[in-house]
């Protein structure tokens, strides 16, 4: 019988206990129940690497015995798999003004949801309202962390850029600042990096290594996943659509939002459909479809999806991804819409992908927060001290 050969894993103990750990999880989440021997085999550690790993794991409630399993000729194995409501997690989320909150437990399943308005002004007040609301009213099961999804980016640091409703933190750490004030462990993330690796996971590119999923909301953004692995390039700014250049000569970027998405996310169509006829639509893309037999209406639609198709034919130049996955308001569109869509960018990018809609809405978020890549901090159960 031949042996499991280590992985190669940076020096230091603790690094190598995490990247264990995140691969004892993944492969539970995914491959579960299993025994000891096969976990080994899955992970490609030695049943004596994963020991300690295991039952730190058990005793924190993430990893739970399941029966006994099939024999090969001696005791049967202990069969091991990977306990979703150990904890949960508060998922925190922006639209425009407006911060979401969701309760979901290690599978994404929601629990619970929150919302509140947030004064750019004082934006950091209102996400520790909400948040704080949140975990009153779902104490149990224990909240492990918080994953706060913005659209921009944050440094290292956990500074926040491209983000117009955090201008207000300047330079300070919105990691630091709402771990001081929630008392829980608190991640940032991009929205759309996190919807994809929700759809990727479980929705409408669960089958691709390499896919662009494209975000229309109240702006629009990108992630871009290449050969299984979420590219966020040097400084974090990977799949920052929104400043593609709306003409020639390109002019420079102003503030937290391009040109294109100022023109092409949801605000921008709501103007266009405003400017029209007077009207104030709730859903403007929705409205295209209602109203595709009205020619002016059926102009801006045109409009709309040759600005979609562009940003999508820019991706697939660039990496060449098998499938865009079209989220957000976009899928509002219609089956004709994705038609029309998919028939611009394949008769102009070479290697055409497939063009889909995303289809797990709200929930590809909630399952991208808990995604295995996220997950180390759920099993370490030391916590800062919460005040008041």
């Amino acid at each position: 019988m031949s042996e499991v050969n280590e992985r190669s894993a940076p020096t230091g103990n603790e690094a190598l206990r995490r990247i264990r750990t995140d691969a004892v999880l993944a492969a539970l989440r995914e491959h579960g129940p299993v025994s000891r021997t096969e976990l080994a085999g899955l992970t490609g550690y030695r049943p004596s690497s994963l020991t300690e790993i295991v039952r730190e794991l058990m005793a924190s409630g993430h990893v739970v015995e399941a029966g006994a399993g099939d024999s090969s000729g001696g005791r049967r194995p202990r069969m091991l798999e990977f306990n979703p409501a150990a904890e949960s997690l508060i998922a925190v989320s922006l639209e425009g003004e407006q911060a979401r909150v969701s309760v979901v437990d290690l599978a994404g399943e929601l629990l619970g949801a929150h919302s509140r308005a947030v004064d750019p002004h004082e934006p950091l007040d209102g996400l520790v309202a909400v948040i704080d609301q949140a975990l009153k009213e779902h104490p149990r099961p224990r909240p492990g962390r918080v994953v706060f999804s913005l659209p921009g980016v944050a440094t290292e640091a956990g500074a926040v850029t491209l983000s117009p409703v955090l201008e207000a933190l300047g330079g300070r750490s919105l990691t630091d600042a709402l771990t001081e004030r929630v008392g829980l462990p608190v991640q940032v993330s991009n929205d759309v990096n996190l919807i994809a690796l929700g759809e990727r996971e479980r929705g409408a590119a669960a089958d691709v290594d390499d896919l662009v999923l494209i975000y229309v909301g109240y702006g629009i953004g990108a992630a871009v996943v290449s050969g299984g692995t979420l590219c966020r390039g040097a400084a974090g700014f990977a799949g920052e659509i929104g400043f593609l250049p709306a003409g020639l000569p390109p002019t420079p970027h102003t503030g937290g939002r391009g040109e294109f998405e100022r023109r092409w996310s949801v605000p921008g169509i709501r103007q266009a459909l405003s400017e029209m006829d007077g009207g104030a639509a709730g859903a403007p893309v929705a409205e295209l479809a209602d109203r595709a037999g009205e020619p002016a209406v059926a102009a801006l639609r045109r409009q709309v999806i040759e600005a979609w198709a562009y940003a999508a034919i820019v991706c697939a130049c660039v990496v060449n991804p098998a499938r865009v996955v079209f989220a957000g308001a976009a899928t509002e569109l219609g089956p004709d819409g994705l038609a029309e869509l998919a028939e611009l960018v394949g008769s102009a990018a070479p290697s055409a992908p497939e063009v889909v809609f995303a289809e797990l809405g709200a929930q590809a978020l909630h399952i991208g927060a808990v995604s295995p890549s996220l997950m180390s901090p759920a099993a370490n159960t030391t916590q800062p001290s919460r005040e008041g």
